[in-house]
């Protein structure tokens, strides 16, 4: 009977839906470009939390979608040329205090020929679990526990050649969000070119009476070369009426300033 009991608890425990534990971990940047000279980079790690926290980084990899989630996991690179067996980083585990930071050392050893293009990877950092000893209730009998398992990944980017690309925006929908009532505008690009990725941020701007006041960005609006069109969701700040939506996919390093592309649509 002790053992019915205790198998009716489990399977009711892990048919509950899980939520999603509250982000304790800052990463900056939140990609890594390799460009042609570039040989080396570091990625900083913030505890955030109040509770020291240990992570174990390693490669991940995704192939990237036109709609919804930007990637789907692959088990292997989905390139002949492989990034992720041209580069080392340190360290692969760190334990962090609560506010402490500590850099990750990326080095790329970069081979003689790579075929132009862009190949990327993604760096991955798991959340360890603490140690849980199994425990028993008054009646000694054992208790479920279950322990969910963060993680974060951020993309790896190495360019070979002289990048080829430009974008196009194309027709947007403005629709309400039915989880929170907000507006968003449904944004389609398309990369345009070589086997080269747009690495854009994306803005929208709400223009009226000859001002233009921006109401919704994408800060990591990348199209990989796998896909020629990705279809962005821009929520919006504020409700809009009148004017017209200005659209505008700039490099994500704002400081270059270059603008992949701009569209604007008026407001009926």
């Amino acid at each position: 009977m002790r053992l019915k009991s205790f198998a009716l608890l489990f399977l009711i425990l892990v048919s509950m839906p899980i939520v999603p534990a509250k982000a304790d971990l800052l990463i900056t940047p939140t990609r890594v470009f390799f460009g042609e000279r570039d040989r080396f980079a570091e990625v900083t790690l913030v505890n955030t939390g109040d509770e020291p926290k240990s992570y174990e980084m390693s490669w991940r990899f995704f192939r990237m979608k036109e709609t919804g989630p930007a990637y789907t996991s692959v088990p292997e690179a989905i390139t002949e040329f492989d990034l992720s067996k041209h580069i080392i980083f340190t360290p692969r585990r760190v334990t962090l205090k609560p506010n402490a930071k500590q850099k990750i050392k990326l080095a790329l050893r970069r081979p003689e020929v790579i075929p132009p293009g862009d190949y990327h990877v993604h760096l991955g950092f798991a959340s360890l679990p603490d140690p849980v000893e199994a425990e028993g209730d008054q009646t000694g009998r054992p208790r479920a526990m279950v322990t969910i398992n963060v993680g974060y990944t951020i993309p790896v980017i190495l360019r070979s050649g002289q990048e080829d690309v430009t974008a196009k925006i194309g027709r947007i929908d403005i629709q309400r969000n039915p989880a929170n009532g907000r507006l968003k505008v449904m944004t389609p690009v398309y990369r345009e070119g070589g086997p080269y990725s747009v690495l854009g941020h994306l803005f929208a701007y709400h223009v009226k009476d000859g001002k233009e006041e921006i109401i919704g960005e994408v800060s990591n609006a990348h199209i990989f070369p796998e896909v020629n069109k990705r279809v962005f969701e821009i929520a919006l700040r504020k409700e809009i009426q009148g004017g017209a939506i200005k659209i505008v996919m700039m490099h994500y390093d704002l400081e270059n300033q270059r603008i992949y592309a701009e569209e604007t649509f008026p407001l009926n």
